[in-house]
């Protein structure tokens, strides 16, 4: 007979007396194992969660990264990345930091670099001074001059045995450079293309002999250069040499090139196009890059060739000089005969100078000016000018513009011993011109039909009939109005420039106005801004200082000649008139 487990239990007399017993228990467990307990449930659920505390990853980090490390380079790929954004971070939040650091290894470095650069140039210049006071030493200035190369490059091509200028490493299968490196003051054109040439040359070679990948070019000649190709395996070198160089420098190559191939054979044998890593193998080329000189011959006439040299120098010097002192001062002579206005009768060397007369237009350009720019001392040379009238074209329009004074409207011109006046002027200065041009030096006729005249009075009247209308209560110019005040603008121009040919003045007034409504002081007020609003449109025109402009209230100034009907609408006014010997003249005076 079964019993069921839910069931409530029944207590009897014998288990009401074992529940303090089993408390006391429990009680005595907890007590005994509660720091146990613990600790079980604490690994229970780092196990259940699976979380790795940092602490913990702290422990065994640094050996991590060396055994990793020792397996393979992911590690490094991984880690690059952050670790140089962190350096760019850093050199450009603390570069005094970078500085401190690296200064130790940067300054010996620094000194070495110019030491050696030092030690290179007092090499060269004590071979060209063996060289420059021997007879063979002026066969060979004689050479430098002729081919136009330094001295001291030819000194040292003949007494060059060889040299080796640059070295090619380049990758056999692909024909790619590898690495390159060249002799100090060698001229460097493009490495790449070089390397190319040398591949497409040996490719070239194999398929017109029809010879197998293992029979190679191992030297060919250009020019003046010998090219030297030792092959290894998975690349080969060249070696670009002047001179006749020694058998030995093949054991040179060839050791070189064993050496790159043991020490970077990994790096050959996956080699894609990045050339990066064979940065390592530059000193094994730079070794690679030999020279030989021969030994200057000792002279016991040194002393004497050096002052038979110092002497040669000094006469050299001397003809040189005096052959530029020649050339500037012919070049005087030619620039002078060009000069308008100036003619040379008379020049020579006199004592340590020169002399100079001749003729010259008061308004030719000063003969100073020209022997300074041909860089002779002024001081040095001796000038007589006599004055007179030149009659070159553009001294006679200089000296007509000068006597007749022509408007900025009015153009002259010579054509022959005619003077052509065109362009626009007042009827004033066309009357005074025509009876003064034949007075100008060098001009006998007088030609004006392409002058267009213009009128005084006409013009005063066109301005006085110029009325600008405004909006009520506006002081805008509208735009309707801008083309009247632009062609007032032209008048004016031309007003002005007749005015100020005549010696008066002109005087301009601009009238604002209003309507009868509204209160007096606000119409004063808005008249005034009308004739200032015309008066800022106006400010284009670029009037002399024979004009004077005042703006006003249609009312306060004296009106005779404005029209009745326009005496108070709403509307700008002009008032030109001129002024001459202390009086206004009317505008309709003669």
């Amino acid at each position: 007979m079964s019993t069921n487990p839910h069931r409530p239990r029944q207590h009897s007399p014998s288990s009401e007396g074992r529940v303090p017993v089993d408390e006391d228990w429990a009680q005595l467990r907890t007590l005994l194992l509660a720091p146990e307990q613990t600790q079980l449930d604490e690994l229970r659920e780092r196990l259940d969660t699976r979380s790795v505390e940092p602490c913990d990853v702290s422990r065994v980090l640094p050996e991590a990264f060396a055994i990793r490390g020792e397996g393979d380079q992911q590690i490094s790929a991984v880690l690059t990345p952050y670790v140089e954004n962190g350096f760019i971070a850093t050199v450009r939040k603390s570069p005094q930091a970078i500085v401190d650091a690296i200064a130790p290894i940067m300054g010996p470095a620094i000194r070495q670099a110019i030491a050696r650069a030092l030690q290179s140039m007092t090499e060269a210049f004590n071979h060209s001074l063996d060289e420059s006071l021997s007879f063979r030493g002026f066969q060979w200035r004689l050479e430098a001059w002729r081919t136009g190369r330094p001295f001291a490059e030819v000194v040292l091509l003949h007494r060059l045995r060889y040299r080796v200028d640059q070295v090619f490493l380049i990758h056999r299968d692909t024909g790619l450079l590898l690495h390159h490196v060249a002799a100090d003051g060698v001229v460097v054109q493009d490495q790449h293309i070089l390397s190319g040439m040398l591949t497409a040359i040996q490719d070239y070679v194999r398929d017109s002999f029809g010879v197998s990948q293992d029979q190679t070019l191992d030297q060919f000649q250009v020019g003046e250069w010998t090219v030297w190709i030792e092959q290894g395996s998975r690349a080969y070198l060249a070696a670009v040499i002047q001179g006749t160089p020694p058998i030995s420098l093949r054991e040179t190559l060839r050791d070189a090139l064993d050496r790159i191939h043991a020490e970077q054979a990994d790096a050959l044998v996956t080699f894609n196009g990045d050339a990066v890593p064979f940065q390592a193998v530059h000193p094994r080329l730079k070794d690679c890059l030999q020279a030989h000189y021969d030994s200057p011959r000792l002279r016991s006439t040194l002393k004497l060739w050096i002052l038979v040299g110092a002497v040669l120098l000094a006469c050299l010097w001397w003809g040189w000089t005096a052959y530029q002192d020649h050339a500037r001062w012919l070049n005087l002579l030619g620039q002078l005969k060009t000069e308008p206005g100036i003619v040379v009768t008379n020049a020579g060397p006199m004592g340590r100078g020169y002399h100079l007369e001749g003729l010259r237009d008061p308004l030719a350009k000063d003969p100073l000016s020209v022997i300074t720019k041909v860089g002779i001392n002024p001081s040095t040379v001796t000038t007589v000018w006599a004055p007179y009238y030149a009659l070159d074209p553009q001294l006679i329009v200089t000296r007509a513009e000068v006597a007749l004074k022509p408007p900025r409207t009015a153009q002259l011109r010579v054509e022959g011993d005619t003077l052509v006046a065109t362009g626009s002027a007042s009827v004033e200065w066309a009357q005074e011109t025509r009876r003064l041009a034949t007075l100008v030096p060098g001009i006998t006729h007088y030609r004006d039909d392409g002058l267009v005249t213009v009128s005084i009075p006409d013009l005063l009247n066109r301005v006085n009939r110029t009325v600008i209308r405004f909006a009520p209560g506006s002081a805008m110019v509208e735009p309707s109005d801008r083309p009247a005040l632009s062609a007032l603008a032209d008048v004016l121009r031309s007003l002005e420039q007749a005015v100020a040919h005549s010696g008066e003045r002109l005087r301009l007034a601009i009238l604002g106005s209003t309507d009868d409504t509204g209160p007096a002081a606000l119409n004063l007020q808005l008249s005034k801004q009308r004739a200032e609003a015309v008066l800022a449109v106006l400010g284009g025109v670029h009037l002399g200082s024979s004009t004077t402009v005042t703006t006003g209230v249609g009312g306060s100034l004296d009106k005779r000649g404005v029209p009745p009907e326009y005496a108070t609408r709403r509307i700008v006014m002009f008032r030109a008139s001129i002024e001459a010997l202390g009086h206004t003249s009317d505008p309709s005076r003669p």
